[in-house]
This record gives structure tokens, C-alpha cells and sequence, in this order.
């Protein structure tokens, strides 16, 4: 027993001089302050060109299949969901 209360009080003494030399670093130690100067590539300033055209999207794909037996809703069902076939497959 008396080299356990030995380790612990060696260990709570590396601990207190420890913090001691942060505390002593903190008050006692004035870093300074200086201007710092970063460069920045003009590239990195201009945004990059777009690569999707908005303007010239193409037209939606319906891919779910659609039974022929059925024919498509003309109007809103009770639900008040209309489907509108997409044009060129009517």
C-alpha cells in the first residue's frame, strides 16, 4: 500500500508542476503580434466557367412503364393529381 500512495502522490506532483509551467507560459509569455500577408491566385478568385446550360436543358423522361390496357387520366382524379402525357407520346 504505501507504494500506491508513493505513485499517486509522485504522478498528482508531475501533474501540479505541469499545469504550473501552463500557467507560467500563459501569464508570463507575450507572443507578439505581427502582419501576416497571404497571397491568393487570381484563378482562385474567379469563379469557374459553368459546365451545365441552363438555358438548354433537355425535356423530362417518364421511365416507369405504363400498362397499354389502361388509358392515362384526362382529368384530376379524386385525388386532384393530373398526369400530363409528355409531349411526342400521344
Amino acid at each position: 500500500m504505501p507504494t500506491l500512495i508513493r505513485l499517486v502522490i509522485v504522478l498528482v506532483f508531475l501533474a501540479g508542476l505541469g499545469l504550473a509551467g501552463m500557467l507560467a507560459l500563459t501569464t508570463m509569455v507575450d507572443p507578439g503580434e505581427k502582419q501576416i500577408t497571404v497571397r491568393i491566385p487570381a484563378r482562385e478568385l474567379v469563379p469557374p466557367p459553368s459546365t451545365i446550360d441552363l438555358d438548354n436543358l433537355p425535356a423530362p423522361v417518364n421511365v416507369a412503364p405504363r400498362e397499354e390496357s389502361v388509358p392515362p387520366p384526362d382529368a384530376a382524379g379524386d385525388d386532384g393529381v393530373q398526369t400530363i402525357a409528355a409531349p411526342g407520346t400521344e
